[in-house]
């Protein structure tokens, strides 16, 4: 009996339990009904999301040459030491060598002491005057002699011993202008004559100083004709019209002097053949039109007056490439990924949207490229400010645009006040 009681109460616990369970089941079933029954409504409402604001610039197609960019310093067509192939000493010097100044091509620039060459070249001209006369005298006498052999009156032997004579002052003779022409050429090296139109750089002798074979005497120059070698990449070579095929393409020559600007106009006149091994670069020489015809850039003009083309200043020189179709000049930082140009175009309604176009790079200049393409639409800007992920489409406002509404705005609230 006390078993059958016990499992009694082991069964009434369990079903207490189980009603337990079931009741809080129940409650939360009929809390979660009643609370969805009596919710508050919400109704979906459409969150606008900012309009991204970007910085814009004008976009224009170019109307002149692609500037090929270079520099290097000034240098003069031609320079040379002046020197003369014998030695001796200085008793004559042109004053161009003296004052420093221009001089034109065969004057004669320096003179050594020619005395001894002089002496040497009047005895030489002396001997061949005797040996001419004794030349002809034998001739009389070979004529006459040949006369008496034909009747019989002279020996062959004495025919033949003038004979003989007469070859040997034919030698003679030629030997004597011989040592003439090289006491000549000895008295010519005694001079030095200018070997083209130019100018004195610099002096290094003095009348009465006593030269070597070979020694410096002045520097020359021309003074007229100054060139500056610039290293161009080869990209920026094959723009330039001609460049291979002879022709001269036009260039800009411009100097720094004193905290002013000098401009000259300019050729190319050569090109190097072989590149640079370290560099990679092309040498293109250009020389200057008119080295007179310099022009100020700056605002003010030296007292002294625009300056010369100077040897060694530091030249910056622009060379006229081509004029392709098409093109814009656009920061460098608004050409995405290399190919690509992004656009603000205009709407009515709000500040714009977003369009890509495809853009051709065709030259860098500094911080300027110039791109080529085909699809640009009119009225649209270029967007300079960056995008995180940029979408055809996209909505967008200038901040050029925003900062003149706030000024309008601005302007308006001071009428009224």
């Amino acid at each position: 009996m006390k078993k059958i009681i016990g499992y009694l109460g082991v069964g009434l616990r369990e079903l207490f339990w189980i009603a337990v369970a079931v009741a809080v089941i129940f409650g939360g079933i009929t809390g979660f009904r009643y609370l969805g029954e009596n919710r508050e409504a919400i109704e979906p409402t459409v969150v606008e999301r900012p309009t991204t604001l970007v910085e814009t610039v004008e976009i224009f197609l170019i109307n002149s040459a692609l500037p090929i960019r270079g520099e290097g310093f000034m240098q003069p067509h031609r320079s040379a030491n002046l020197a003369s192939q014998v030695g001796g000493q200085v008793i004559e010097l042109h004053p161009a060598i003296t004052d420093r100044r221009a001089f034109k091509q065969g004057e004669v620039l320096v003179r050594l002491d020619d005395s001894a060459e002089r002496a040497t070249l009047t005895q030489t001209q002396a001997n061949i005057d005797v040996t001419r006369a004794r030349l002809d005298l034998n001739q009389i006498l070979l004529e006459r002699t040949e006369k008496l052999r034909s009747s019989g009156s002279a020996s062959q032997a004495s025919l033949d011993q003038v004979r003989s004579t007469q070859q040997e002052l034919s030698a003679s003779l030629n030997s004597l202008i011989a040592a003439q022409n090289v006491a000549e050429v000895s008295l010519g090296r005694k001079i030095v004559t200018a070997p083209f139109d130019g100018a004195v750089l610099s002096k290094n002798l003095d009348i009465g100083s006593v030269v070597n074979g070979g020694q410096t005497i002045a520097e020359i120059f021309t003074e007229d004709r100054m060139e500056i070698d610039v290293p161009v990449r080869e990209a920026d070579a094959a723009l330039i019209p001609g460049l291979f095929e002879g022709a001269s393409p036009n260039a800009t020559v411009s100097v720094r002097f004193a905290g002013q600007s000098f401009e000259w106009d300019a050729e190319v006149t050569r090109v190097a053949p072989t590149l640079d091994q370290r560099t990679r670069t092309l040498t293109v020489t250009v020389e200057l039109i008119d080295i007179t015809g310099a022009r100020a850039t700056g605002s003010s003009i030296l007292a002294s007056g625009a300056p010369p083309a100077l040897i060694n200043s530091f030249a910056n020189v622009v060379i006229e490439g081509p004029q392709p179709d098409a093109t814009y000049a656009v920061p460098s930082t608004a050409l995405r990924g290399g190919s690509e140009l992004w656009l603000l175009t205009p709407s009515e309604s709000d500040g714009g949207t977003l369009k890509i176009v495809p853009a051709t790079l065709v030259h860098i200049d500094n911080e300027i490229s110039y791109v080529t393409s085909a699809s640009i639409p009119k009225g649209a800007r270029l967007i300079t400010t960056a995008l995180s992920t940029p979408q055809e489409g996209m909505k967008l406002r200038d901040v050029a645009a925003e900062r003149t509404t706030s000024t309008q705005s601005a302007n308006t609230s001071d009428d009224k006040l």
